[in-house]
C-alpha cells in the first residue's frame, strides 16, 4: 500500500466529498471506480468511511433487528492471515465496516448490474472473515458446519457455477462431485482438516475466478439472460445463477456474523433489489412446491423500503392477469428475503405482514417462500 501513488490534493478532495455518496450507493459506475481505487491506499479515507458509516447506515433504513448502537471509529487492522482476540480499542462491528468497505478490490472494469451483488457480497464475507480469530472460525454454524465448513460450502457452490459457464475455468481445489450436496461433502471434509487461512485463500480465489468468468462474458449481448444448467437442475438465466450466487454469500454471511458477534453493514439497495426480485419471481413456483399452487389466482407482492417494488404474481403460463389480485400481501423488502432464505419464520413474517383479501392465500405463500432455501 505504502508503494501506491497518492492523488494530487485536488483529487484526494474530489474523492473525499463522495465518501458519504458513495456509502449510501449514490455514486456513478465511474465514480464508485474512482473511489474504491482511493480507499485502497488512502487510510484517513478509509477511516472516515467507518467513521460516517452508522449514519449513513441510519439513513439507509438499517432494520432495527441488525442495528446496534454505534461505536468508536479506529483504523482497521492489517491482515496476517488471522485476528487478534481481546482488543476491546478496535469494536468487531466497525472494524468488519471499515474492511468491507475499504479492502475491496476495485473491479477491474464496469461490474454489470447483474454481477455486482454478487462482488458486493463477496466484498462483505472477506472482511467478516479477515476479523475472526482462529477460535471463532471453529464456531458452530448452520448444518452442524464450523465457520470454515460453510465457507468451504460456499466454494462448492461457486465453483459448480464457474464450470457450468467456463468447463475451463477450474477453481484452486478441483475437489470431485457434480451435484451441490456432493461437492459440499468434498470441500467441508477438505476444509475439517485445513487452517483458516487455506480456506479463506481457497474461497477467495474461487470467488475471484467466478467473479472473472462472469466479466468474461459480460460483454456478450445475451449473457445476462443465457440459459444454464447448474448441476442437473432446470435451466435458469445466468443473471439468476448470479443473483442465488449473491444471495446464499449474504445469508451465509449473517449467520457468520450472528454467531461470532459481528455487525454488517447493510446489504445495498441494488443488491436488495436484485435479491428481492429473484425471491418474487420464484414465490409462484415454491407454492406449487409446496402443494399450494396459485392456480387462476393472483397475488399482488408489495416489497416496501430499500428495494423494494410490487409484482403481481401468477402461475407459470397464466395469462396475464385483467382484474383485482385475490391477495394482496405487503412487507419489508429485507425481511422477504430473510423469509425466502428460511433466516425468518413464516410466522413471525406474518406478524410483519400486512394482508387484505384472501387471508389463507397469503399464508401459503409466506409459508412457501422458502422452498428453495438450501443450508
Amino acid at each position: 500500500m505504502s508503494g501506491a501513488p497518492r492523488p494530487a490534493p485536488h483529487e484526494h478532495a474530489a474523492l473525499r466529498s463522495l465518501l458519504g455518496a458513495w456509502l449510501l450507493d449514490a455514486c456513478s459506475d465511474q465514480e464508485s471506480a474512482a473511489v474504491t481505487a482511493h480507499l485502497e491506499h488512502c487510510a484517513p479515507c478509509a477511516a472516515e468511511v467507518r467513521y460516517l458509516y452508522p449514519a449513513t447506515a441510519s439513513l439507509a433504513e438499517t432494520p432495527p433487528y441488525e442495528d446496534t448502537a454505534p461505536r468508536e471509529a479506529t483504523a482497521p487492522p492489517l491482515y496476517d492471515g488471522t485476528a487478534t482476540a481481546g482488543n476491546p480499542s478496535r469494536p468487531a462491528g466497525d472494524r468488519v465496516t471499515a474492511l468491507a468497505f475499504a479492502r475491496r478490490p476495485p473491479a477491474p472494469r464496469a461490474v454489470p448490474p447483474h454481477v455486482r451483488p454478487y462482488t458486493d457480497q463477496v466484498a462483505t464475507l472477506d472482511a467478516v472473515l479477515r476479523d475472526l480469530t482462529a477460535e471463532e472460525w471453529d464456531t458452530l454454524t448452520v448444518e452442524g458446519w464450523t465457520v470454515g465448513q460453510l465457507v468451504a460450502h460456499l466454494a462448492a457452490t461457486d465453483s459448480l457455477l464457474t464450470e457450468a459457464l467456463d468447463a475451463g475455468a477450474r477453481g484452486p481445489l478441483g475437489l470431485v462431485g457434480d451435484t451441490v450436496p456432493d461437492r459440499t461433502l468434498a470441500c467441508t471434509s477438505w476444509a475439517a482438516e485445513q487452517s483458516p487461512r487455506s480456506i479463506h485463500t481457497a474461497w477467495r480465489a474461487q470467488a475471484d475466478v467466478l467473479r472473472d468468468v462472469l466479466l468474461g462474458e459480460a460483454d456478450l449481448p445475451t449473457a445476462a439472460a443465457r440459459p444454464l444448467s447448474l448441476a442437473g437442475d432446470p435451466p435458469l438465466p445466468v443473471a439468476h445463477h448470479t443473483t442465488a450466487r449473491a444471495f446464499e454469500t449474504w445469508i451465509h454471511t449473517r449467520d457468520i456474523a450472528l454467531r461470532t458477534d459481528r455487525r454488517l453493514p447493510p446489504p445495498t439497495a441494488r443488491s436488495l433489489s436484485r435479491m428481492s426480485d429473484f425471491g418474487a419471481r420464484l414465490l409462484p413456483l415454491a407454492m406449487r412446491l409446496r402443494g399450494t399452487p396459485l392456480g387462476g389466482r393472483v397475488l399482488r407482492l408489495e416489497l416496501t423500503g430499500r428495494g423494494g417494488d410490487t409484482w403481481l404474481l401468477t402461475d407459470p403460463g397464466q395469462a396475464p392477469p385483467t382484474g383485482p389480485p385475490d391477495a394482496h400481501l405487503a412487507l419489508d423488502a429485507l425481511e422477504f428475503c430473510l423469509l425466502t432464505g428460511d433466516r425468518l419464520a413464516p410466522a413471525e413474517a406474518a406478524a410483519r405482514t400486512r394482508v387484505s383479501g384472501d387471508a389463507a392465500l397469503a399464508e401459503a405463500a409466506l409459508a412457501a417462500a422458502s422452498a428453495f432455501a438450501g443450508p
